[in-house]
């Protein structure tokens, strides 16, 4: 009853179900299969603060019943689902769960970049779709390769990604997509092995002193990224900075999705991360049309839906 990352699959499901921790994620990257699309029951919390992204993709998505993100195993049974998809973390709790009533369950782990290649490939074969899976690999490789001949033999800048969280700032953990990004964009994060635990740890403004980056990135999953960052460099914990004094407090990228983290999103955020700290290294790079091609691709969005539901809640601000 459990998928697996090398499993095949005999028959394509039709009534899938998403829920649980990190969901966005999980359908962000299932909605990337347009076979997949219809049979989609419900996918519960699918709103990271900025909006429901997936009803721009798919107006039926807007008209799917309602999920708890908290929701118990019953509540995914009353679905009568043929599949569950899940991220890899819940296999242990909710998944086991499901199992325990024999309902099909599929795990996506999506957290680094291989992760994506592995679970790209992983739905390719449970849609019977491998060509889609190739496809959007080989996007990522694209973009990977084109950034890393950009900044290669650049000099690194020093970095620190920061999410405001109430009064203080958080740093992402060493094995995050956040910490990859930066050192694939051609930068060195100041943060590393500063953050021991499994999550985002709280960093002091002793801390954010002695490190004194050249560019500070502000991530925000509810907000405008800068707006957020235009308060934070003005916060007396960061103006003395050398990254505040050369104007380098940036919001990192975002839509409805922040472009940081391990979703679909993460080339972009690649490709924008590296023209932010190496400018001019990406000849002609223009965020916009870079995710126009984006959307295009992995949503069929074409100029006149991404003018109408992306562009407005468009953040690619630079330096």
């Amino acid at each position: 009853l459990v998928a697996g990352a090398g499993q095949a699959f005999s028959q394509v499901p039709r009534r899938i179900v998403m829920g649980g921790k990190a969901v966005i994620m999980v359908a962000d990257v299932v909605y990337a299969f347009p076979s997949a699309r219809s049979s989609v029951l419900t996918v519960g919390g699918a709103d990271q603060g900025l909006g429901f992204f997936l009803g721009a993709v798919s107006p039926a998505f807007n008209g799917l019943p309602t999920l708890d993100r908290q929701a118990g195993v019953e509540a995914y049974a009353a679905f009568n689902p043929d599949m569950v998809i899940l991220k890899s973390s819940l296999k242990k709790t909710t998944g086991a769960g499901l199992e325990a009533l024999g309902i099909r369950t599929a795990y996506l782990t999506l957290e680094t970049v291989q992760d994506f290649r592995v679970d790209l490939q992983f739905l390719g074969r449970m849609f019977g779709d491998e060509a889609r899976a190739r496809e959007l690999v080989a996007y990522y490789d694209e973009v990977s390769a084109r950034v890393d001949k950009a900044v290669r033999g650049s000099p690194k800048p020093r970095v620190l990604l920061i999410q405001a969280s109430g009064d203080g700032y958080q740093i992402p953990p060493d094995g995050w997509m956040q910490t990859s990004l930066v050192e694939m964009a051609g930068g060195v994060p100041v943060w590393k092995g500063a953050s021991v635990g499994s999550g985002w740890a709280r960093v002091g403004a002793e801390q954010i002193a002695a490190w004194n980056p050249d560019v500070i990135l502000v991530v925000s999953y509810s907000k405008p990224s800068d707006e957020v960052a235009l308060l934070a460099a003005r916060d007396q914990r960061i103006v003395a900075t050398r990254a505040a004094k050369d104007g380098a407090v940036i919001g990192f990228a975002q839509d409805f999705i922040s472009w940081d983290q391990p979703d679909v999103r993460w080339g972009l955020g690649l490709l924008w991360l590296a023209d932010v700290l190496h400018p001019g290294r990406l000849p002609g790079f223009d965020a916009v049309k870079e995710a126009r091609t984006f959307f295009r691709l992995f949503y069929q969005i074409d100029d006149t839906a991404f003018d109408r539901h992306i562009l407005p809640r468009l953040r690619v601000s630079g330096r």
